[in-house]
């Protein structure tokens, strides 16, 4: 037993001179002589071209305190270089390093290098210049290694800086990102700030304390470019395994004024991100270029709920975006709702559900403003929106959309109520199918379909109405104190175009509408053919009820001309008859307004309308040449006999039938 007691105590003693002489050589020699041959090393170890420009030193030194302000007495290595340069490996094509530093300052203990384990205690840089690049899973230069696991593993505890500029580019999600960063405390406070809020133990807002750096950002996501500013936490938390990285930014991504706070999840792995976000800006379709989603041209938005982005598996590159909870309005609309939005091979897929209490026509197609020839020189106006859509776009994505609205809002006067539809994209086909809704006491339903797959949509629409009242389609209407029909109608219509102005200038189709039997005001019917004695005895002393026996409408629509075929509203004494034609290209208009009376009336200046112009100044009058040819006789008769003046102002009344199916034109009254 005591000859064992000896072998062991020299055995101790033995370990014990050799870790003796192992650190007097760390603190004695000279390793600049070494560091050609320690540079080689590192190189080949970590797969990197490892190059120092300057001295450096290795040396022993006491651990800095710790979170609770006690020193560890062990002591640790302390190493320093000037002019440092670590190279990236040959896949890399963002730039030549992984980091530059012009002075670095490490301290870091001796016995996890034994388990492959770099835990750097103290880290202080000046000079910073990091490069991160991300392919994949496996090709990430901030790991040393290209096998499925590094053999190296690192965990940082804290990293003191003045200043430092990081790039960081990810291909998976199209990112590349610039980050001029500064402490928000002084270098001095900025440690004892950094230990104090590492790695917190949950998900969830950050607080002021744990935002310790700022940064100007600039760079591009996707096609977005983006310029702003943000806060974060602490460095060492943005590069170790399993941390929490908070974070808040406020600027513009691709025209879109943005504002973010949350936290991202394993940053070093970056798996996940929980934000709460706010995006405005001039239209929807601005959302483009940073997400891929293709939104229609609109007017000013504003959105905010709470994103998160999570990666679905490492070899696939897919994410899937979940916006939860989102509220928001287009111009005076709004919408809330949910949405999935799961990017990635083999196609970006969008799933969301929405709602809204008002959604108006106009913020989402706006009116066109531009200025266009007529053909004849004439500037004017034009109204049929021309906002050209991409249907190029729509190959990347396939998307359902459900949408319910309380309210829609197709002109100030028209609204549909409870309007619902499914919107679906798939392989470049846009539908609006079924398409259910309720129109002013009726109720109506349709379907859409855009084929986006050549270079001008094919649009189709088909459109039927049932027991709609007119009463409450025309508001208007309400102050007179009659009773009105119902209309039912229908409607085909297919065009080829990128816009709506484009597809009605060519569309084929054709609509039709009946109107049943109801009472219409008098006072309306005359002032609109002009019998002048009759509207302005029904205008002072009363306003009788003419019995609605029927109205028609037969419109034909070939190569963007829209042909009244048949228009008819006719009652127990009148008959309206409406002829002509509409230019759906060059919205302008051309139709007559033809009235026939079934009565005698005396002092009649019943004579054909028109109505011409454009759909943005129409004009709408009396046919001159029939109201002149009546005053000229009565002036001429009143010359003979006065009496005689009122004989071209009686209108003899005509044998009209009862109802509204196309008959042969009578000659004007």
């Amino acid at each position: 037993m005591a000859k064992a007691s000896k072998v062991l105590t020299w055995c101790a003693l033995t370990l014990i001179a050799l870790m003796a002489v192992m650190a007097l050589v760390v603190a004695l020699f000279d390793w600049n002589l070494a560091k050609p041959w320690i540079t080689r090393q590192l190189s080949a170890a970590l797969a990197r071209d490892i190059r120092v420009d300057g001295p450096i030193t290795l040396g022993w030194s006491l651990a800095r305190k710790d979170e609770t302000g006690s020193v560890n007495w062990l002591p640790q290595l302390h190493f320093t270089a000037r002019g440092l340069k670590i190279g990236n490996p040959d896949w890399a094509r963002s730039t030549g390093h992984l980091l530059r530093a012009r002075t670095l300052d490490l301290h870091f203990p001796p016995l996890p290098l034994l388990h492959w384990h770099w835990h750097i205690t103290d880290l202080r840089v000046d000079g910073l210049d990091l490069a991160m690049e991300r392919v994949d899973e496996r090709r990430k230069n901030w790991r040393f290694s290209d096998q499925p696991r590094s053999r190296w593993s690192f965990d940082i505890h804290q990293i003191v800086f003045e200043r430092a500029q990081i790039r960081y580019v990810d291909q998976p999600l199209d990112l590349d990102l610039h980050f001029d960063v500064r402490p928000l405390v002084s270098p001095t406070n900025q440690a004892a700030q950094v230990r104090e809020k590492q790695a917190p133990a949950s998900v969830g807002p950050a607080s002021p304390e744990a935002l310790v750096l700022q940064a100007a950002v600039s760079g591009r996501l996707g096609q977005a470019h983006i310029e702003g500013k943000l806060r974060g936490g602490a460095l060492p938390d943005l590069l170790n395994e399993n941390s929490i990285y908070p974070l808040q930014a406020e600027g513009d991504v691709g025209g879109v004024h943005t504002v973010l706070a949350g936290n991202l999840v394993n940053p070093h792995h970056l798996t996940r991100a929980e934000l709460q976000i706010g995006l405005n800006g001039d239209s929807l379709d601005r959302l483009y270029a940073a997400s891929g989603v293709p939104l229609p041209a609109t007017r000013a938005f504003s959105t905010q709920g709470q994103l998160t982005i999570s990666r679905v598996d490492t070899e696939t590159r897919a994410w899937n975006w979940h916006y939860a909870h989102f509220t928001g309005k287009v111009g005076d609309s709004d919408f809330a709702g949910d949405a999935q939005y799961y990017r990635g091979p083999p196609k970006n897929r969008l799933n969301v559900k929405a709602q809204a209490e008002l959604l108006r026509l106009s913020d989402y197609v706006p009116a066109a403003g531009k200025d266009a020839a007529d053909g004849h020189g004439r500037a004017r106006t034009r109204v049929l929106p021309e906002d050209s859509a991409q249907p190029e776009r729509w190959a990347k994505l396939d998307a359902e959309f459900g949408l319910y609205a309380k309210r829609v809002e197709l002109h100030p006067d028209i609204q549909l109520q409870d309007a619902t539809t499914t919107l679906r994209l798939q392989d470049q086909v846009l539908t609006a199918a079924p398409l259910h809704f309720a129109l002013a006491g009726g109720k109506g339903e349709g379907e859409i379909s855009l084929d986006g797959r050549q270079t001008d949509i094919r649009a189709r629409l088909q459109l039927q109405l049932q027991a709609v009242q007119v009463r409450q389609l025309f508001p208007r209407l309400s102050r007179f104190d009659a009773t009105f029909g119902k209309v039912d109608g229908q409607a085909t219509l297919s065009g080829s175009g990128n816009s709506v102005a484009g597809m009605l200038a060519g569309a084929n189709g054709e609509i039709k509408a009946t109107l049943s039997e109801g009472t219409i005001s008098q006072f309306i019917l005359e002032a609109a053919g002009l019998n002048l004695a009759n509207a302005v005895f029904a205008k002072l002393y009363r306003d009788q009820q003419v019995k609605l026996l029927c109205g028609a409408a037969d419109v034909s629509i070939k190569d963007g001309l829209a042909q009244v075929r048949h228009g008819i509203l006719n009652t127990e004494d009148a008959a309206i008859d409406v002829s002509g034609q509409v230019d759906l290209g060059k919205e302008s208009l051309a139709l007559n307004v033809v009235p026939r009376t079934k009565q005698v009336r005396i002092l009649s200046l019943r004579t054909p309308l028109y109505v011409s112009g454009t759909f943005a100044k129409p004009d709408i009058g009396a046919n001159k040449e029939g109201l002149a040819a009546r005053a000229g006789a009565a002036a001429a008769l009143a010359l003979v006999a006065p009496v005689a003046a009122v004989i071209p102002l009686i209108t003899p009344g005509q044998k009209i039938p009862d109802d509204c199916a196309a008959h042969g034109a009578a000659a004007p009254s």
